[in-house]
């Protein structure tokens, strides 16, 4: 399955989205081990331009929260492209 650049824009805000919500929850109830979590994940994020595992289910899981599914869709493609499945 082909993800487009449009795709991959998608999924990149998803992708930020959910971790940046995962540190500001963390933030919230005074989880330094979560929020340090969720910011390493970003930060290796912008270097790779990718996951690992089980973290395309966070931002999957996110997704169907918050996300259009138009944009569930985009994001599928992406990881499908990402993770070869």
């Amino acid at each position: 399955m082909y993800a487009s650049p449009d795709d991959e824009a998608t999924a990149h805000l998803l992708v930020v989205a959910a971790f940046h919500e995962a540190a500001a929850k963390a933030g919230e109830q005074d989880d330094v081990s979560i929020g340090e979590f969720s910011r390493a994940v970003l930060a290796r994020f912008d270097e790779y331009g990718e996951l690992q595992g089980r973290l395309y289910d966070v931002v999957r899981g996110y997704a169907v929260k918050h996300a259009s599914l138009e944009d569930q869709a985009a994001l599928e493609r992406w990881i499908a492209e990402k993770t070869g499945s």
